[in-house]
């Protein structure tokens, strides 16, 4: 990276609020041309494969509302939480699908292309779950978690199909980091959550197929 590219790098982070899922999602809004401060009101989730559709949400009260029910009462532990942030997601993709006509998506890559509307890959949920979770964490709802950057497995012939999913870790002395993967299951459905290693492994829900 040359010096310039490097400086404007930093005043692009300087610029930015520093909420705990900052760098997270900071990576993702440079990587793939999304809005660097996002709010219910305001932000965009992916679509069409590779977010190369890139789509405004606006949640009114009502519905954010609905998403911050979920995370009550308050979880008395990260397992507890992680439930809770499940349920979320799942809630948030169905809000969303009126935004990004994705009612119709179905789990994996190849299900859906029959299907009417948008279909995502593991790049567009990944991106789009690391988003949820960032307005989760803005918004003080994870008492147990943080937002971490995406992790991908696989490399075609090395490892299998790539494949991306959002992360978060627990912010006991454990530090113990788990995948939110919502790319298996239809939209709308409880993203499946397990140990980032366990998922390294090649972990796909029993009679799952692309």
């Amino acid at each position: 990276m040359r010096l310039p590219e490097f400086a404007l790098l930093l005043a692009c982070l300087a610029s930015v609020p520093a909420w705990a899922g900052d760098a997270a999602y900071q990576r993702l809004a440079l990587q793939y041309d999304l809005p660097e401060q996002i709010s219910p009101a305001a932000f965009n989730v992916c679509a069409q494969h590779d977010c190369n559709a890139r789509v405004p949400v606006s949640l009114n009260e009502q519905q954010w509302q609905q998403v911050r029910a979920r995370f009550e009462p308050a979880a008395q532990s990260p397992l507890a939480e992680r439930e809770q942030i499940a349920a979320a997601v799942g809630l948030m993709e169905r809000l969303v699908a009126d935004f990004a006509d994705s009612h119709h998506d179905k789990g994996g890559d190849f299900n859906g292309l029959t299907e009417p509307g948008a279909q995502l890959d593991c790049i567009d949920e990944s991106v789009n779950t690391t988003t949820y979770l960032t307005l989760f964490e803005q918004a003080g709802l994870l008492r147990w978690h943080r937002v971490q950057p995406r992790i991908s497995r696989g490399y075609f012939f090395f490892g299998g199909w790539p494949h991306f999913t959002a992360v978060v870790e627990t912010t006991d002395a454990h530090r113990e980091q788990w995948v939110v993967d919502s790319w298996f299951r239809d939209n709308g459905v409880a993203p499946d959550i397990l140990e980032v290693a366990r998922w390294k492994d090649g972990w796909s829900p029993p009679g799952f197929s692309m």
